[in-house]
C-alpha cells in the first residue's frame, strides 16, 4: 500500500502570551474587500485586518493591493498585508494606478501612487507610503509613470515621480498624458503643446485643441492644427510637413498615407518626398505592402511605391487571410504570445498556435465586379475570374488555402492555382453523417478531408456523401448513403447503406490507402486505445480485433445489452470504460471479475466478485457477503486492489464516492468512517476520518476526525489539523480559502494559512 507523506500544520489552541484575545459581537468574511474581514463590536460594524489589527469604519476605494480606509472621518491607506502605509490622518485620498491589457489576478502594475489631501493642500506618495510630493500644492494628479502634475494658483506644472523634484514650474491651465511616459501634453484653454518628462518644451503651446499622435508604423509622428493648417512633427517636435489634411500610419514603414485636397497618396515625412502622388479618392492602410485604393469611383490595388497591381475596375475589394477572414491590418502575434504566457487550457493553446500559423500564411484579394466575385493571389495573379462562381468559401489546410466554390447550386473545390480539384457538380454540407470529433484538436488532420454530397435519394432521409482528400487531391470515398467517421490519425470507419437499413462496415487505412470490409454481421465499431476495434455483431455480442482483422477475443456472454446484475462503478472523467489500462481491459460479460490482456488472455482475481477498470494501476473492487436484512440476502463491501490482486483498501466499505475535478479521488464510506484514496492507490486520509468533502469548487477540501474538522489540499497535505467543530472557507479570499472562519466550542475564530489563530473571537458569525 502506498501512503502519501502528510505535512500537518498543527494549530495551537493557545494564543501567544503577547496577544490579547479581543471579543466581538460577531465576525464574518469581508467579501470583495478580502483580506479584510467584518467585525461587529459594541453594536457597530467594522472592517478589520487580521494581521495588522486595524479596525476601520469603511473602505472608500480598493485598487491593486491598496485600500483607502476611513476612521472617524479621516482617511489612510492600508495594504493587503495589513500595513498602514499611510496613517489615517488625511481629509481625502485617491489611488492612481495603471496596468496594461485586461486585468487578472497577479497582473503587474505600471505604477501605483497615492494622492493625499489635508488642510487644503495636496501631495503624492508611492505605494509604500513614501512621500514623493510634499503636501504644499493646490492640487496634484498622476500624469504617467514618470511625471506627477502639481498645481499652484490654478496653474499646472509637474515633478519627477522618482524623486519628487520639480521639473517644470506651474504655468499651464491643463496638463495630461500623451503617447508614452516620456511626454506631457501642456495646454491653455484652447491651445496645446508638448514637453518631455524632463521639463523641456519641444512643441510650443500654439496648436488648436489637442495634439494627436500617429502610431502603427516604424516611427511615431505627432500632428497638430494651427491657423486651420495641419502640421506633422516627429517626437523631437521638429516640423516635418504642413499643408496636408490627414495622415495615416503604414505598418512596417516610416512612410505615411497623406491627404491633400481630398486625394490620397504616400509620402516620406523625413525627406518630404512624395512616394505616391495624391491621386486616389481613398487609400486604405497598407497590409503587406499592398493597399486598396479608389480612383474615378472604382477600386484597385497598389503597392507602397504607387505601382498598380490590380486595375481600377472593381466595385469592392477585400483583403482576406488564408482562412477567408477579412484583414484590416496584418495583425500582431503579440497578443497571442501574452495569452500563451498565461498557460491557457491545452485546447485553447493549440487553437492559438494554429491561428498564428494561419496569420503567417499568404493573403488573398477578393474583388467584386458587376456584382460578381473573383479572387487574386497576393502578387496579382488571377485565381478565380470574376463571375466564374457565385460564391467562394475558404478552407485552410497546412499552409495552403483551398476554395469551396459553387455555381447554379453545384459546388466543387479549387486550389490556389485556380485548378478545379473537385468538379463543380456536388454540394457541401456540414452533415451529421460525417464525424471528425476524435481529432478535433488535431487541426491539420481534421482539415485534410472535405465532405461533399450528391443530395438525397427520393424517399431517403440521409444524404449521399463522399470525402475528398486534400493531400492526395482525389476522392477517397465516392458519394453514397453512408456514415463516415475519422477514428484517429490512421483510420476511417464507413457505415454504408446496402438496402433497407442494412449497412456494411468498411475500414479505410489512410496511410496505405486501402479499404477493407469488416464483415456482414457487424452493427457498430468502437476504437480501443488506437490499437484495437471493439465490434458489435448482429447477435448482440462484442468482439475485439486488431485493425487488420485479427480476432483477439470473443465471448458469447460479452453482450451489447450489458448485464444489469453487475455493479455500476463510478466513471473516471476523460477515461473510456472500454480501454486497456496497464495492459488489462475489463470485459463486461456475465461476471464482474473478467479481464483480458492485449493478447486476449483472460485474467480473474481470486476471492473477489467484481472489479472496476485499472485506470491508474489500481481498481475499486467488491466482495459479496451475506446480509439477511437485504431482500437479496446479500450485500457488497467495497475496497481497492492492485494489479496483482493485493488489497490496498480493505473490503469494509458500503459506498464509494468520487471527488476532485476529474473524479481522480475516491471516498470509501461506511457507517462510522471514511477513507480518501487516489485512483493510483495513494492513501490520502486513512480509515479514521469522516465527512470528507467531495466538491471540486475549491483547491482543497474539508474533512473530520473524531467529529473535529480540518482542511487538506488535493495533494493530500494537511493544511489545518482536525481541531474544530466547523470550518468555513473564504471564497473571495486568498486561494478561495484564506482566512478560514472556524468554530471551537462556543466561539468563532479566524485562522490563517500558516495555522495562526487570530486574536479575535465571537459567538456569532455571518458567512
Amino acid at each position: 500500500m502506498k501512503h502519501i507523506l502528510i505535512f500537518s500544520l498543527l494549530l495551537s489552541t493557545v494564543l501567544g502570551l503577547s496577544q490579547t484575545v479581543q471579543t466581538a459581537d460577531a465576525i464574518g468574511f469581508g467579501g470583495s474587500m478580502s483580506p479584510l474581514v467584518k467585525v461587529k463590536k459594541d453594536r457597530k460594524e467594522y472592517f478589520y485586518h487580521l494581521d495588522g489589527n486595524h479596525f476601520i469604519d469603511d473602505v472608500e476605494e480598493h485598487d491593486a493591493d491598496l485600500f483607502v480606509v476611513v476612521k472617524k472621518g479621516h482617511y489612510g491607506v492600508l495594504n493587503d498585508k495589513g500595513n498602514m502605509v499611510v496613517p489615517i490622518d488625511y481629509d481625502e485620498i485617491e489611488l492612481a494606478t495603471e496596468y496594461e491589457g485586461q486585468w487578472y489576478a497577479g497582473i503587474s502594475y505600471d505604477y501605483k501612487y497615492i494622492i493625499l489631501k489635508k488642510d487644503g493642500k495636496t501631495g503624492v506618495a508611492d505605494d509604500k507610503g513614501n512621500i514623493i510630493i510634499p503636501l504644499q500644492f493646490q492640487n496634484a494628479t498622476v500624469i504617467n509613470k514618470n511625471s506627477i502634475g502639481i498645481a499652484k494658483n490654478n496653474l499646472w506644472g509637474w515633478a519627477s515621480a522618482s524623486d519628487g523634484k520639480l521639473v517644470h514650474e506651474p504655468e499651464y491651465e491643463y496638463i495630461t498624458k500623451f503617447f508614452s511616459d516620456e511626454y506631457v501634453e501642456v495646454r491653455t484653454a484652447d491651445k496645446s503643446g508638448l514637453a518631455k518628462a524632463s521639463g523641456q518644451v519641444i512643441i510650443p503651446v500654439e496648436y488648436d485643441d489637442y495634439l494627436r499622435y500617429i502610431v502603427g508604423g516604424l516611427q511615431t509622428y505627432i500632428e497638430g492644427t494651427k491657423n486651420k493648417q495641419l502640421y506633422l512633427m516627429d517626437t523631437t517636435g521638429t516640423i516635418l510637413l504642413s499643408g496636408n489634411t490627414d495622415y495615416k500610419a503604414i505598418e512596417g514603414s516610416k512612410l505615411l498615407i497623406f491627404k491633400q485636397k481630398d486625394l490620397f497618396g504616400v509620402i516620406d515625412p523625413n525627406t518630404q518626398k512624395v512616394i505616391v502622388s495624391p491621386v486616389f479618392e481613398s487609400l486604405d492602410p497598407f497590409i503587406r505592402n499592398l493597399g486598396i485604393a479608389k480612383k474615378s469611383g472604382k477600386y484597385g490595388v497598389v503597392d507602397m511605391q504607387g505601382k498598380t497591381l490590380l486595375d481600377f475596375q472593381f466595385e469592392e475589394i477585400r483583403f482576406l487571410a488564408a482562412n477567408g477572414h477579412h484583414k484590416y491590418a496584418t495583425g500582431s502575434d503579440a497578443l497571442t504570445e501574452k495569452m500563451l504566457v498565461r498557460k491557457p487550457p491545452e485546447d485553447v493553446r493549440l487553437k492559438l498556435i494554429y491561428e498564428q500559423q494561419i496569420n503567417q500564411a499568404p493573403y488573398f484579394i477578393e474583388v467584386t465586379k458587376a456584382g460578381k466575385k473573383g479572387l487574386y493571389s497576393w502578387n496579382g495573379k488571377t485565381i478565380i475570374p470574376c463571375g466564374k462562381y457565385k460564391n467562394i468559401q475558404f478552407h485552410y489546410y497546412r499552409g495552403k488555402s483551398f476554395f469551396l466554390v459553387d455555381s447554379e447550386l453545384k459546388s466543387g473545390i479549387v486550389d490556389e492555382t485556380g485548378t478545379e480539384l473537385l468538379p463543380v457538380q456536388y454540394r457541401f454540407n456540414d452533415s451529421y453523417q460525417y464525424s471528425k470529433e476524435a481529432v478535433q484538436n488535431e487541426f491539420d488532420l481534421a482539415n485534410r478531408f472535405i465532405v461533399f454530397s450528391e443530395g438525397k435519394e427520393e424517399g431517403s432521409i440521409a444524404l449521399k456523401i463522399g470525402l475528398f482528400d486534400l493531400d492526395q487531391n482525389e476522392i477517397i470515398f465516392a458519394a453514397h448513403e453512408q456514415y463516415i467517421t475519422l477514428l484517429n490519425h490512421r483510420f476511417f470507419l464507413l457505415r454504408k447503406l446496402i438496402a433497407d437499413y442494412n449497412y456494411e462496415f468498411l475500414l479505410y487505412d489512410i496511410k496505405q490507402r486501402k479499404l477493407r470490409k469488416l464483415g456482414a454481421d457487424i452493427t457498430d465499431v468502437h476504437v480501443v486505445n488506437d490499437s484495437f476495434l471493439q465490434i458489435e455483431t448482429k447477435e448482440g455480442v462484442y468482439q475485439l480485433t486488431t485493425f487488420d482483422g485479427t480476432k483477439i477475443y470473443a465471448n458469447p456472454s460479452w453482450k451489447v445489452e450489458g448485464n444489469y446484475h453487475l455493479i455500476r462503478f463510478l466513471n473516471y472523467n476523460k477515461h473510456a470504460m472500454i480501454g486497456f489500462y496497464f495492459g488489462l481491459k475489463k470485459i463486461y460479460a456475465g461476471e464482474g471479475n473478467l479481464f483480458i490482456d492485449t493478447l486476449g488472455q483472460e485474467k480473474r482475481f481470486t476471492g473477489i466478485d467484481q472489479v472496476d477498470c485499472f485506470y491508474d494501476g489500481y481498481a475499486v473492487a467488491a466482495k459479496k457477503i451475506e446480509n439477511k436484512e437485504a431482500s437479496s440476502g446479500f450485500k457488497y463491501l467495497k475496497g481497492m486492489i492492485d494489479l496483482d490482486g493485493k488489497t490496498v483498501v480493505p473490503f469494509e466499505y458500503d459506498e464509494v464516492y468520487t471527488a476532485g475535478a476529474d473524479a481522480e479521488m475516491l471516498v470509501f464510506a461506511r457507517k462510522d468512517s471514511q477513507m480518501l484514496v487516489r485512483r493510483d492507490g495513494t492513501v490520502i486520509l486513512g480509515a479514521e476520518y469522516h465527512d470528507i468533502e467531495t466538491s471540486s469548487a475549491y483547491p482543497n477540501f474539508t474533512f473530520a476526525k473524531a467529529n473535529k474538522y480540518g482542511l487538506a489540499d488535493w495533494a493530500g497535505n494537511i493544511l489545518v489539523a482536525p481541531l474544530y467543530d466547523d470550518i468555513r472557507r473564504n471564497y473571495e479570499g486568498d486561494q478561495k480559502t484564506w482566512p478560514l472562519l472556524v468554530k471551537e466550542g462556543d466561539w468563532y475564530y479566524f485562522v490563517g494559512k500558516d495555522g495562526q489563530k487570530y486574536s479575535i473571537k465571537a459567538k456569532e458569525c455571518s458567512f
